[in-house]
């Protein structure tokens, strides 16, 4: 949840969230996550916020989250392959 709102707080200094979103990629390496992990993730976010937003979960919102997410998770996939493998 910290990492979450980090996220959602740094995505208008985007450049500056880049190297800690790849950092966290390359250790997600160390943890066994698979590319399909990112998509169940990405499942699960999106239910929860849902939930717990309620009516606030417009089709904006939701259009907002799944473009943070995929763009995000794209980058630490991306850091994941090429980090050195354990």
């Amino acid at each position: 949840m910290q990492v979450l709102a980090t996220v959602a707080n740094g995505l208008d200094r985007i450049d500056t969230l880049l190297p800690a979103v790849k950092a966290l990629g390359e250790r997600h390496v160390g943890y066994g996550v698979s590319e399909a992990h990112y998509e169940t993730v990405g499942e699960a976010l999106i239910w929860t916020l849902g939930k717990g937003l309620g009516e606030a979960f417009t089709a904006d919102v939701k259009s907002a989250w799944l473009t943070a997410y995929t763009t995000l998770s794209q980058v630490m996939k991306t850091a994941a392959a090429r980090a050195p493998k354990q």
